[in-house]
């Protein structure tokens, strides 16, 4: 059995421009607790293994302020949730020194349409009872699917490598510009002695192309390439 907690902390800062020209800002922030639980399988002797663990959404209270709307600054709040998930990974061996491995995960993002941040305080003087709501994000997620493929093989007792793919289903409706994203990636593994680990790794991502809107208007934007590599070092006494 697999198990624990984590503690999270969210932040947000969003400008808006208002019908009258003006600038506003929202600035909010809040903390909280989540959990997991999960459970794995192995036999050493294939190099199998497999787990499954679902990690609990993490439901926040927002807090923080709104300017630009009336000269003073407006205190807002607001609930959300980050999503619950549940991922299976599994790898076995396939051949003398050679395994494979994949890995699935959903991600209810689906439960996230609209955020509002309404007023935790009323101004009587300029007609704004608690509760109105000032802001808001309209984000219309779908659900995340995040699907990944691989191979890895042992050269001999020093060097090491393996190759993924990566597939992740972009949670855009439209509204926002969170695409397809797909990712190939590799590393090697090179261990000189029983003290000195180094390791090597490089990906290559392509985003997908989209269409964005909002209330007022609707644009288009092209996919793109994004790359990395690096080095790491293990030295043990």
């Amino acid at each position: 059995m697999l198990g624990g907690l984590s503690y999270q902390e969210l932040s947000g800062y969003q400008t808006k421009m208002l019908p009258n020209q003006a600038i506003a800002t929202l600035d909010v922030g809040g903390r909280s607790w989540g959990w997991r639980l999960g459970a794995a399988y192995e036999v050493p002797e294939i190099a199998l293994r497999a787990s499954v663990v679902y990690q609990s959404k993490v439901k926040y209270d927002l807090g923080g302020t709104i300017e630009g709307v009336i000269p003073q600054a407006l205190n807002i709040g607001s609930d959300v949730s980050l999503p619950q998930s549940v991922e299976f990974k599994f790898q076995t061996g396939i051949a003398p020194d050679w395994i494979a491995m994949a890995s699935v995960k959903w991600t209810d993002w689906k439960s996230i349409q609209v955020v509002p941040f309404a007023l935790t305080d009323a101004i009587p003087a300029y007609g704004l009872a608690s509760g109105r709501v000032m802001s808001s994000l309209d984000l219309y997620f779908r659900d995340g699917w995040t699907v990944s493929g691989g191979v890895g093989h042992k050269f001999n007792d020093q060097w090491s490598g393996a190759a993924t793919l990566t597939w992740d289903r972009g949670t855009t409706t439209g509204w926002t510009s969170q695409t397809d994203v797909w990712l190939l990636g590799a590393g090697a593994n090179y261990k000189a002695n029983d003290h000195l680990d180094i390791k090597l790794a490089g990906a290559l991502g392509f985003l997908t192309s989209g269409t964005f809107r909002d209330k007022v208007s609707t644009s288009e934007f092209g996919t793109d390439l994004v790359k990395g590599f690096t080095v790491a070092a293990k030295l043990k006494f």
